[in-house]
C-alpha cells in the first residue's frame, strides 16, 4: 500500500504506522470528507464468512455510542480469496495520546479521569472489562474531550472469551490490578488501572508495588494532592473495596472543579503540530509512539499509545450483545457461526492461565507399569506429566499440554461428544493425540507419550496414549477444564508475558523480524518471531524442572543470572540458552528452577552465529525480567 491508493472509499494519506498484519494508515473518507484511521484486521482466515462476522461486529460496536469511547465507523474488505484484506475504519482523534512524559495538575488529571470513568461505567454495564486502561490508551480530541481507545485486550466478565482473536489475556504490568495478573480480571480491575493512570499523570511514574503486585499504599506520593484519598481507594488490593467506575466518575468530577471541561489544559502537552504537505492538503496528525522505556516493558501493547486509537478485531458474538442507546440489543443479535462457541456450549478453557493441565491427566489406569508419578513441574506451565516407572527408572513419559494452535493434520480422526481427536503419524519412540473441543478457538490439547527407556517399555506407546486420551475426552465432555489449586508463586515467571521480554531494539538484530507481530503461545508463556527476509527464527518460552547438564552443556552467566548454553539443541544452525529466573523446591523436596529458554535457529545461521545471536538476545531478556 502507498499514500494515494484507495481502500474502498478511503484514500490513504500517511502510513503505515505499524508493520505486519496490523498495519495502520491515516486516510480520508472521500464521500464524507473526513479524516479516518484504517487498521488492518487480524482474522483467522480470508473466507467470506470471516468478513461477514467482522462486518457484524463493526455494526454492533458502531451501535455502542459513547462520547468518551473512540468510534468504529466501518469494516472494509479488499481483494478476494487468499488476497483478501480486511480493514477496520475508525475515528481519527487528532489531539494525541496521554502517553507523554509530563505531569498534570491534579485537577486536570481528575477531569480526564472523570471522562474515562464515565466510559468504563458504560462498558461495565454491558459486561465488558477493558483490561488495559493506561495513558497510552487515552486520547484527546482537539476540543479536549478524553476518549478511551484500543479494546484489543477487553474481556467479557465471567466468560473465557476475549475480544482479541488470540484468546489469552494481555495486560500492561505497570497498570494491571493484582487479580488481573492471576488471570481473573473484573470490573474493579479497570478502576484499579484508572487509579494507576491518574497517579502516573500527576507524578510521572507508577506507584511502587510489593509481593503479589500489590501497591505499597504507604509509599504513595504526596504530589497527587487532593486525589490522594480517592486514588488510594482505587488501588486497594481487594477489588470489593474499590469504588465502582460510576462512583469514581462522580468523585473525580467533584475533584476536577473548574477544570472539569479541560479548557485550560495546554493541548500541546499531548501532541505536536506537523506541517502541511507541499500540495497544501491536510494530513492527519501522526501518532505519538511509546517512549523506548515503555517499549521495553511491553512491545506487544505499544500500539495502545498511538494517537489513532485503533481498536483491535473482536471475536464474533461478544460485541454482538452490545446495544444501541435505548438499551435494546435485539438488532445486534446473530446466530452462532459453526466456528464459534454457542451461548449454550459449556466453556472449554476458561481463563488460560488458571486452567489446570493436570486435571486432564490421571496417574491411575496405567496398569502395565509398576508405579506412576504425577509431575507438575516439567516444561512450560501449560504442561503436566505422569511418569511410568519400572523400579527406579522413568520408562515412559505421558504428557498433556494445553496449546494455542488449531488441530494438526493426522492419519485418523474421530469425534466423541464435543471432542475431536486427531492421530498424527506415529514415531519410533513417541505417539501423540491432538484434541479439540467443538467451538473452541485457538485452543487444543495434545497428549504425548514418549519412551524414556525404550528397552523397558511394557505396552505399545499408542495404547498408553489411548488411556490418557480417554480420560481427557471425558473431562472435556463434562464441561470446563478445571482450575488450578492455588496461585503461582508471586515471583513466578507464570505471571510474565514471554512476548514482552524482547523489545524492538533487541529484535532489530534479527533481519526481517517484525517485533510487533509475534506468534504468542498458550497463556503467552511462549513466543516466536520469524524473519520474512531470511531463514531465521527466534523462540522464547518458559521452562521448569532440573537445569540441563551434560558434556555438551556450557555453563555461563547472563547479566547476574546463571545460564546454560546448548549448541545445536534443535539441530545444526541452532543454539538454545536457558536463563535461570528462580529456584524452587518441589513437593517431592527435589530442587528445580524456573527458566527462560531462548532458541535462535535457521539455515542462514552458520558456525557460532546461532549462539552469538542467542546470547545477545538473552542479555535483553535478562534486562526485562523482574527481580526473582
Amino acid at each position: 500500500m502507498h499514500p494515494g491508493e484507495k481502500v474502498g472509499k478511503y484514500r490513504l494519506t500517511m502510513g503505515p504506522v505499524e508493520g505486519g498484519r496490523g498495519a495502520v494508515w491515516f486516510a480520508v473518507d472521500t464521500e464524507l470528507a473526513r479524516s479516518v484511521v484504517l487498521k488492518r484486521a487480524r482474522l483467522e482466515n480470508s473466507g467470506p464468512g470471516a468478513f461477514e462476522e467482522l462486518l457484524a461486529e463493526a455494526r454492533a460496536l458502531a451501535k455502542f455510542s459513547h462520547p468518551h469511547v473512540v468510534t468504529l465507523y466501518d469494516a472494509v474488505r479488499t481483494g478476494r480469496d487468499k488476497r483478501a484484506t480486511f480493514w477496520l475504519v475508525m475515528e481519527h482523534v487528532r489531539g494525541g495520546s496521554l502517553d507523554v512524559p509530563v505531569k498534570l495538575a491534579p485537577e486536570h488529571a481528575a477531569a480526564i479521569g472523570a471522562q474515562i470513568a464515565d466510559a468504563l461505567a458504560a462498558l461495565h454495564a454491558k459486561g465488558l472489562v477493558h483490561c488495559d486502561v493506561k495513558p497510552g490508551n487515552i486520547v484527546l480530541t482537539e476540543d479536549r474531550v478524553a476518549k478511551l481507545a484500543d479494546f484489543g485486550a477487553a474481556h467479557r466478565v465471567d466468560s473465557s472469551a476475549t475480544i482479541t482473536p488470540n484468546g489469552p489475556l494481555s495486560l500492561t504490568p505497570a497498570y494491571a490490578a493484582p487479580e488481573a495478573f492471576r488471570g481473573a480480571p473484573e470490573r474493579a480491575s479497570d478502576v484499579f488501572s484508572l487509579g494507576v493512570t491518574l497517579y502516573v499523570l500527576t507524578t510521572g511514574t507508577p506507584p511502587l508495588r510489593g509481593p503479589g503486585h500489590v501497591v505499597r499504599l504507604e509509599a504513595i506520593s504526596p504530589h497527587i494532592g487532593p486525589l490522594s484519598a480517592l486514588i488510594t481507594a482505587m488501588l486497594h488490593t481487594d477489588p470489593r473495596a474499590r469504588p465502582t467506575a460510576a462512583a469514581a466518575h462522580q468523585a473525580l468530577t467533584d475533584l476536577a472543579g473548574g477544570a472539569r471541561d479541560l479548557a485550560t489544559l495546554p493541548l500541546g502537552l499531548v501532541a505536536r503540530d506537523w506541517p502541511d504537505p507541499p500540495d497544501g492538503s491536510t494530513l492527519p496528525a501522526p501518532p505519538r509512539l511509546l517512549p523506548p522505556a515503555a517499549l521495553r516493558r511491553n512491545p506487544l501493547l505499544a500500539f495502545g499509545a498511538l494517537a489513532v486509537a485503533a481498536l483491535a478485531v473482536a471475536v464474533p458474538l461478544l460485541l454482538l450483545s452490545l446495544s444501541d442507546g435505548d438499551g435494546n440489543g435485539a438488532e445486534a443479535q446473530a446466530a452462532p457461526s459453526p466456528s464459534s462457541p454457542s451461548a449454550t456450549d459449556p466453556a472449554f478453557l476458561g481463563e488460560p492461565r488458571t486452567a489446570d493441565p493436570c486435571a486432564l491427566l490421571d496417574a491411575r489406569g496405567f496398569d502395565a507399569y509398576e508405579a506412576t508419578e504425577l509431575d507438575r513441574h516439567q516444561g512450560n506451565f501449560n504442561r503436566c506429566d505422569v511418569l511410568l516407572l519400572e523400579g527406579n527408572d522413568d520408562v515412559v513419559d505421558v504428557r498433556v499440554e494445553l496449546d494455542a494452535d488449531e488441530l494438526p493434520e493426522g492419519e485418523k480422526s474421530r469425534t466423541t461428544g464435543r471432542v475431536t481427536v486427531v492421530e498424527p503419524a506415529v514415531e519410533r519412540d513417541k505417539c501423540e493425540r491432538a484434541l479439540s473441543v467443538t467451538g473452541a478457538r485457538d485452543s487444543s490439547l495434545r497428549v504425548t507419550v514418549a519412551a524414556r527407556e525404550p528397552d523397558q517399555v511394557k505396552q505399545h506407546l499408542c495404547d498408553t496414549a489411548e488411556i490418557a486420551t480417554r480420560y481427557a475426552v471425558k473431562v472435556l465432555n463434562d464441561g470446563e477444564v478445571p482450575r488450578r489449586d492455588g496461585d503461582f508463586a508471586a515471583n513466578s515467571l507464570a505471571h510474565q508475558d514471554a512476548c514482552t521480554l524482547l523489545d524492538v531494539a533487541a529484535l532489530a538484530k534479527v533481519p526481517g523480524v517484525d517485533a510487533g507481530d509475534p506468534d504468542a503461545g498458550f497463556g503467552h508463556w511462549a513466543c516466536q518471531w520469524k524473519s520474512t527476509t531470511a531463514d531465521i527464527e527466534v523462540d522464547l518460552q518458559f521452562d521448569q524442572g532440573r537445569l540441563p547438564s551434560g558434556k555438551d552443556t556450557e555453563r555461563t552467566k547472563v547479566g547476574d543470572r546463571s545460564a546454560v548454553v546448548l549448541p545445536d539443541y534443535d539441530g545444526a544452525g541452532s543454539c538454545r540458552i536457558e536463563v535461570v529466573h528462580r529456584p524452587y523446591m518441589g513437593p517431592d523436596r527435589m530442587e528445580g528452577t524456573e527458566r527462560v529458554a531462548l532458541t535462535a535457529k535457521g539455515d542462514d545461521l552458520k558456525g557460532s552465529a546461532p549462539c552469538t545471536l542467542a546470547k545477545d538476545l538473552a542479555r535483553s531478556v535478562v534486562a526485562s525480567l523482574p527481580p526473582a
